[in-house]
Protein backbone atom coordinates (compact mmCIF):
# COMPACT_ATOMS: atom_id res chain seq x y z
CA UNK A 1 0.00 0.00 0.00
CA UNK A 2 1.88 3.32 0.84
CA UNK A 3 3.75 4.47 2.91
CA UNK A 4 4.93 7.49 4.87
CA UNK A 5 8.73 8.32 5.21
CA UNK A 6 10.07 11.05 7.16
CA UNK A 7 13.62 11.90 7.39
CA UNK A 8 14.90 14.48 9.64
CA UNK A 9 17.90 15.70 10.80
CA UNK A 10 18.79 15.67 14.49
CA UNK A 11 16.51 12.78 14.99
CA UNK A 12 17.48 11.71 18.55
CA UNK A 13 17.44 15.42 19.44
CA UNK A 14 13.56 15.34 17.67
CA UNK A 15 13.10 12.25 19.51
CA UNK A 16 14.01 13.14 22.69
CA UNK A 17 12.11 16.61 23.10
CA UNK A 18 8.63 15.27 21.02
CA UNK A 19 9.29 11.50 20.60
CA UNK A 20 5.81 10.79 22.79
CA UNK A 21 3.55 13.57 20.51
CA UNK A 22 4.92 11.76 17.73
CA UNK A 23 4.36 8.60 18.39
CA UNK A 24 0.73 9.78 19.52
CA UNK A 25 0.02 11.28 15.98
CA UNK A 26 1.43 8.00 14.33
CA UNK A 27 -0.81 6.02 16.68
CA UNK A 28 -3.86 8.45 16.27
CA UNK A 29 -3.80 8.64 12.75
CA UNK A 30 -3.21 4.45 12.41
CA UNK A 31 -6.58 4.02 14.36
CA UNK A 32 -8.10 6.84 12.18
CA UNK A 33 -7.24 4.91 8.62
CA UNK A 34 -8.64 1.91 10.31
CA UNK A 35 -12.23 2.88 11.20
CA UNK A 36 -12.13 4.88 7.84
CA UNK A 37 -11.42 1.83 5.92
CA UNK A 38 -13.65 -0.30 8.07
CA UNK A 39 -16.70 2.09 6.94
CA UNK A 40 -15.62 1.98 3.29
CA UNK A 41 -15.21 -1.45 3.70
CA UNK A 42 -18.85 -1.64 4.77
CA UNK A 43 -20.21 1.02 2.70
CA UNK A 44 -19.22 -0.82 -0.77
CA UNK A 45 -20.56 -3.94 0.81
CA UNK A 46 -17.15 -5.40 0.89
CA UNK A 47 -18.43 -8.12 3.05
CA UNK A 48 -18.86 -11.35 2.52
CA UNK A 49 -17.38 -13.80 5.57
CA UNK A 50 -16.27 -10.21 7.26
CA UNK A 51 -13.13 -11.28 7.80
CA UNK A 52 -11.65 -8.29 5.88
CA UNK A 53 -13.20 -6.29 8.27
CA UNK A 54 -12.69 -8.18 11.49
CA UNK A 55 -8.68 -8.14 10.63
CA UNK A 56 -8.51 -4.62 9.94
CA UNK A 57 -6.85 -2.92 11.96
CA UNK A 58 -3.47 -0.62 13.36
CA UNK A 59 -0.88 -2.66 14.58
CA UNK A 60 2.72 -2.18 16.06
CA UNK A 61 4.81 -4.70 13.54
CA UNK A 62 7.36 -6.52 15.90
CA UNK A 63 10.68 -5.49 15.91
CA UNK A 64 9.18 -2.21 14.57
CA UNK A 65 10.41 1.52 16.11
CA UNK A 66 7.64 2.97 17.62
CA UNK A 67 6.85 5.68 15.13
CA UNK A 68 5.46 2.39 12.48
CA UNK A 69 2.39 1.02 12.41
CA UNK A 70 0.98 -1.45 9.84
CA UNK A 71 -2.57 -0.80 9.34
CA UNK A 72 -4.80 -2.98 7.07
CA UNK A 73 -6.46 -7.03 7.11
CA UNK A 74 -4.54 -10.07 7.74
CA UNK A 75 -6.74 -11.91 5.08
CA UNK A 76 -4.78 -13.62 2.08
CA UNK A 77 -6.94 -12.07 -0.45
CA UNK A 78 -7.36 -8.41 0.85
CA UNK A 79 -5.36 -7.48 -1.90
CA UNK A 80 -7.64 -8.88 -4.86
CA UNK A 81 -9.73 -6.94 -3.24
CA UNK A 82 -7.87 -3.62 -3.24
CA UNK A 83 -6.69 -4.15 -6.85
CA UNK A 84 -8.79 -5.96 -8.33
CA UNK A 85 -7.88 -9.27 -10.27
CA UNK A 86 -8.72 -10.26 -14.32
CA UNK A 87 -11.75 -11.36 -13.37
CA UNK A 88 -13.30 -8.67 -10.88
CA UNK A 89 -12.87 -5.11 -10.23
CA UNK A 90 -11.23 -3.01 -7.59
CA UNK A 91 -12.71 -2.11 -4.57
CA UNK A 92 -10.49 -0.20 -2.60
CA UNK A 93 -10.39 0.48 0.86
CA UNK A 94 -7.15 1.01 2.38
CA UNK A 95 -5.91 3.67 -0.26
CA UNK A 96 -8.79 5.73 0.64
CA UNK A 97 -8.53 5.30 3.95
CA UNK A 98 -4.71 6.33 3.59
CA UNK A 99 -5.60 9.27 1.18
CA UNK A 100 -8.33 10.83 3.70
CA UNK A 101 -5.57 10.85 6.14
CA UNK A 102 -2.78 11.80 4.69
CA UNK A 103 -2.99 15.60 4.55
CA UNK A 104 -3.88 15.38 8.47
CA UNK A 105 -1.04 13.74 9.20
CA UNK A 106 1.36 15.79 7.39
CA UNK A 107 0.04 18.72 9.05
CA UNK A 108 0.24 17.83 12.69
CA UNK A 109 3.59 16.40 11.83
CA UNK A 110 4.64 19.93 10.64
CA UNK A 111 3.67 21.70 13.60
CA UNK A 112 5.89 19.36 15.69
CA UNK A 113 8.25 20.28 13.57
CA UNK A 114 7.50 24.01 13.16
CA UNK A 115 8.59 23.35 17.28
CA UNK A 116 11.90 22.30 16.80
Amino acid sequence: MADFILEARNYDSLVARFGDLLEGIVEKTGRDIEATAKQIIIQKDIIDTGATLNTTESRRSIGADRFTREIGPTTDYAPFLEFGTTRTAARPFMRPAEETHRKPFLDAIGQVMQRA
